[in-house]
């Protein structure tokens, strides 16, 4: 993962969520990160906002208060719920974009060991009809050239946030050494 320029996303707090896991985990992996309010318009705001330049893999996270192992969502599906966001503006229900495919698959899972389930991890094909289905989706539409990624973790009484930032590098890891990312720049 050395010269991987990885950039991590996570959400504040959100319904009766106080504690976003995601606020504790993201700045203990390391890398440059951001928490997002949990809102559609930060979300769009983010993205546009990002250098292309300035990342080559995008991995948010998300809080799913029911896990019990890291999922990792695999798959952005062009759908929203209605659902209000922190800020009370509602996106749905419907697409997230009419004009875009239905689904988008998530381009930094392509390591096969990451599509099995294991004691640490799931695969998952629903992000949810929420913020975190809407990040996953948007990121893959703006950015289709770079490595993008959601994991959804557990609440942190169900698995301490040290262990689930070692199971965060793991997959990283495992996502990132077959990625052309993971090669030394040349001339070095």
């Amino acid at each position: 993962m050395e010269g991987t320029r990885i950039l991590v996303t996570g959400f504040g707090p959100f319904e009766d969520v106080t504690e976003n896991v995601t606020e504790a985990v993201a700045p203990a992996l390391g890398y440059p990160f951001r928490i997002l309010d949990v809102a559609f318009r930060a979300v769009d705001e983010f993205l546009e906002s990002l250098d292309p330049g300035s990342f080559d893999v995008l991995l948010a996270l998300g809080h799913d208060k029911r896990a019990e192992k890291v999922r990792i969502e695999t798959v952005g599906r062009n759908r929203i719920g209605e659902r209000p966001d922190v800020r009370g503006e509602v996106h749905g229900p419907g697409p997230i974009d009419p004009r875009g495919p239905n689904q988008i698959a998530a381009s930094l899972w392509r390591a096969p060991e990451l599509l099995q389930e294991t004691d640490r991890w799931v695969p998952s094909t629903d992000a949810g009809g929420y913020l975190c289905g809407y990040m996953l989706y948007r990121s893959l539409q703006a950015f289709p050239d770079k490595l993008v990624g959601f994991l959804h973790l557990p609440p942190a009484v169900a698995v301490g946030v040290t262990m689930q930032v070692d199971r965060i590098k793991e997959i990283l890891s495992l996502a990132i050494s077959d990625s052309p990312f993971a090669q030394p720049p040349v001339g070095s």
